[in-house]
């Protein structure tokens, strides 16, 4: 073989590689948190083209950003929506209205904006350890992992397949002889098992495919704002930007908070008035991207999961359909294998620094899931692991300085 066959051959294998990674972060981002979208959708008494106009928004406008982003940046910056901030939302749609919630997002939106550009968010970001952080994103991430057991038992053959080809891929790899990455295995072994035991693609015959983007009227309504408004901000800066801005720089890149925090202000303002959510650079679907290929190369699966989001974002409506056909067991096992990399950084990160009282308080408040005032765990385990530190772990050398 030449030279510039093996060149050739190489940058096919590193393209396959990027596009399973994005595939894998998409099936995870549009299956269970689209889910999420639907179920709050009826739960707020949302018509088919207003949710359908929510997904088109959250999914296909800020797969569209994250593509300019991430090309510009050179990072693997994919931006979705907070999936607390959906859950969070249903009840406020419920009693005040569509436009009190879009209403909402608006003032969010500018909150953000003034945080970024005031540089405020800076602040906030100094009094949060990074292995607190981690340990935050190691209680979060494991239960993904954990489905890979559940999702096995529950469908042997699928999963069964699947893990027998991933473990056996990087036994190869670690002896340099695997003919593909084992995240790559994993994939086509469970599609080929998923379609040789029956599973067809469902027909979709005189139905809509399109999205159906359209504007929805805000109202600025003060019991709404105070009701949505803080929670929001928290899961919007302390859970979901938290998550994604520690998974990028455990990869080592230099992801700024500020900009992030502007980004998500600026998305924010602009699929609110589809009905999105606010916008977040994604924790679990970055760390599906930076799980394997090269550093300073991730952003390339970020373009392709951005343009993947555009499609799925286009034709919403249809994929609402494709979703209750899709085999759960399937995208368990791959979005679980494909973080189990993030998770063994998390911990290590999290556990061998010189906070591992913290860490662990983080982890076990983070992991039991409880919700305390509207707020999810991942917030009050960073509280506790915060409150532990400054009181017991922090250097004298630090509490001298300040």
């Amino acid at each position: 073989m030449s030279v510039g066959d093996a060149s050739g051959t190489g940058l096919g294998r590193s393209w396959l590689l990027y596009f399973s990674l994005a595939f894998a972060s998409m099936s995870f981002s549009a299956t269970g948190p689209v889910a999420i979208i639907i179920a709050a959708s009826r739960e707020g008494g949302l018509t088919l083209a207003q949710t359908s106009s929510w997904l088109f928004a959250s999914i296909g406008i800020n797969g569209l950003a994250s593509i300019a982003i991430s090309w510009k940046m050179r990072q693997p910056l994919l931006f979705l929506w907070t999936i607390p901030g959906a859950i969070l939302a249903a009840p406020v749609i419920a009693q005040y209205g569509f436009g009190a919630a879009v209403g909402t997002y608006l003032v969010c939106a500018v909150v953000l904006l003034v945080l970024g550009l005031t540089n405020l968010v800076a602040l906030l970001d100094r009094w949060v350890p990074m292995p607190v952080v981690m340990a935050m994103i190691a209680g979060l991430f494991i239960k993904y992992v954990l489905a890979v057991v559940h999702s096995t038992i529950a469908a042997p053959y699928i999963g069964g397949g699947m893990l027998i080809a991933f473990f056996g891929l990087m036994w190869l790899e670690r002896r340099k002889a695997a003919p593909m990455p084992p995240l790559i295995g994993a994939m086509l072994a469970g599609a080929a098992i998923l379609f040789a035991t029956g599973f067809q693609l469902p027909s979709h015959s005189g139905g809509a495919w399109v999205a159906t983007p359209a504007l929805v009227a805000p109202r600025f309504d003060i019991h709404a704002i105070s009701q949505l408004l803080l929670p929001m901000l928290i899961t919007v800066l302390f859970v979901q930007n938290a998550q994604g801005i520690a998974v990028t720089r455990a990869s080592g890149y230099h992801t700024s908070l500020r900009l992030v925090t502007i980004y998500s202000g600026v998305l924010t303002a602009i699929t609110a008035p589809f009905g999105g959510c606010p916008s977040v650079l994604t924790g679990p679907s970055n760390a599906i991207l930076v799980s394997g290929g090269k550093h300073g190369q991730h952003y390339i699966g970020a373009l392709i999961a951005g343009v993947l989001c555009v499609l799925i974002g286009i034709f919403a409506t249809a994929y609402v359909f494709l979703l209750t056909s899709l085999p759960g067991a399937y995208i368990a096992v791959l979005a679980g294998l494909a973080m189990m990399g993030v998770l063994e950084k998390a911990f290590i990160s999290a556990f061998r620094s010189a906070l591992p009282l913290s860490a662990m308080i983080v982890f076990v408040v983070t992991l039991s899931d409880v919700t305390l005032l509207g707020i999810g765990a991942a917030f009050w385990g960073v509280v506790a692991g915060c409150v532990v530190y400054y009181a017991i772990e922090r250097p004298q050398s630090d509490e001298a300085r300040s």
